[in-house]
Formats: structure tokens, C-alpha cells, sequence
């Protein structure tokens, strides 16, 4: 395997959802200090920060792998609309 150097990702300031993706457009995002709205995480989050972005699955969590001690979880989402296999009805 070959190690690519990344640059180093500066963690955002906290961030709405809705500023996270306009700021992020359909990239994979790491989150961190996620501010949930209960205690089950059911109903999304209020704020986080962005740990790590970029336009392929690994390449946010490799930005954010020196936060991983710093931090006890993080989130790993997508901005842009997920887009499945078309759903056939049988009738």
C-alpha cells in the first residue's frame, strides 16, 4: 500500500447541517463533537464539526485519523443525495 500525503484538515467551527453541505457539496464528511438533539440520537443533530471532507469515503476519515484519540466518536456522512437502485413494482 502506498501512503499519500494528505494536507492537514482544520477542524471547522461548529456547523448546521444545512451550512455543512453548502460548504461541503455531495462529499464525505467526518464529524466530530456532534451536538444530538436527545440522548438517542433519533432526531439528527444541532451542530458539528467538520473533521474531514472529500469526494471519496476514505478520504475524510484519513484527514481525521490524528483527531481519533482527541475525540470518542466521530460521524461519517454524505452531503449530496444518496441515489439507490430504482425499486420495481410487481403488480
Amino acid at each position: 500500500m502506498i501512503e499519500v500525503p494528505t494536507a492537514e484538515f482544520v477542524v471547522s467551527e461548529p456547523l448546521i447541517w444545512k451550512q455543512i453541505c453548502e460548504r461541503y457539496p455531495d462529499q464525505w464528511v467526518v464529524l466530530v463533537e456532534i451536538d444530538w438533539r436527545d440522548e438517542d440520537h433519533n432526531t439528527g443533530f444541532r451542530t458539528a464539526r467538520v473533521a474531514g471532507a472529500g469526494k471519496t469515503r476514505r478520504e475524510p476519515l484519513e484527514q481525521a485519523r490524528p483527531l481519533k484519540r482527541g475525540y470518542p466518536g466521530f460521524g461519517h456522512y454524505y452531503t449530496g443525495p444518496i441515489i439507490g437502485p430504482v425499486a420495481r413494482l410487481f403488480l
